[in-house]
């Protein structure tokens, strides 16, 4: 499966409308350092009616998630520590898998890098404010060698869909960046399709904004040479080249300690349709 896509991340749009919005925005006047650095510094504003008739607004700067994930997802979800777990042991039962099915190797995480430190805390929320959310993007794995055939690709695909479904993620699905020129893709993926491209890359979605990423590396598909020279680093980095890698994220999860302030700060939200998020 393939999607149009031109960022790594990707958001869930919802919806639950009891109270009735009455405007997308308030009416700002203009002012000299223009509506959106005004936008920017405020948040997003909506007007509400309540079930008692009366019009309020919502500072959304203020709201505890994030844009386009569901808050009760959230509050059902894992703490970012049982997300990195449980999403570090899918990844393993993934590799194991594909070196059973397909005989891939994988190479020691780089030196270095055992210290990262993969959360991110108290992001924002796309309306201009903090979440109490942490984000999360662990480390890859890498395989030693890559699928060369496109037939070989989509077989590694459907093996890492069956594992993964077990776990409540979607199907794999590949970007193919249709916004992007011919010669963009050809420039920045060494193809003009997923078939013919060096580095062909996708998502799958899981619970509560949690997702896996995965990128082809195949440098057999780089008939200039060019994107080998850009994407080589020194041996000693452990970093492949030939590959496939593997990464598990989340875009927030809830930590343990902000539960309660979580549904607190959620009330004066309840039963809203969010506004547009703030571009980014």
């Amino acid at each position: 499966m393939t999607r149009n896509s031109t960022t790594r991340s990707s958001r869930r749009r919802w919806t639950a409308a009891i109270f009735i919005i009455a405007g997308a925005l308030v009416g700002i006047p203009a002012v000299a350092a223009g509506n959106n650095m005004f936008s920017q510094a405020v948040g997003r504003v909506t007007v509400v009616t309540d079930a008692d008739g009366r019009e309020r607004t919502v500072y959304w700067h203020d709201y505890p998630g994030i844009a386009d994930v569901d808050p009760q997802k959230i509050l059902q979800g894992p703490t970012p520590e049982e997300g990195l777990a449980a999403g570090q042991d899918m990844i393993a039962e993934v590799r194991a898998a594909l070196t059973a099915q397909l005989q891939l190797e994988w190479a020691p995480t780089p030196d270095g890098q055992e210290v990262f430190d993969p959360f991110v805390h108290q992001i924002q929320n796309y309306f201009g404010g903090e979440s109490l959310l942490t984000a999360m993007n662990a480390l890859p794995s890498q395989s030693t060698s890559v699928p060369r055939a496109w037939a070989d690709k989509q077989r590694t695909l459907a093996i890492i869909g069956t594992v993964i479904a077990r776990h409540g993620y979607s199907a794999p699905v590949i970007d193919t960046f249709d916004q992007w020129t011919d010669e963009q893709r050809t420039s920045d993926l060494g193809g003009k399709t997923p078939e013919t491209q060096v580095i062909v890359s996708g998502m799958a979605q899981g619970p509560a904004g949690q997702w896996l990423s995965f990128t082809f590396q195949d440098l057999a598909k780089d008939a200039t040479g060019r994107l080998e020279e850009r994407l080589t680093r020194p041996t000693e980095s452990g970093w492949q080249l030939d590959t496939l890698r593997l990464s598990y994220g989340a875009n927030g999860l809830l930590p343990d300690a902000y539960r309660e302030e979580f549904k607190e700060r959620l009330e004066p939200f309840a039963g809203q349709t969010p506004p547009a998020p703030l571009a980014t």
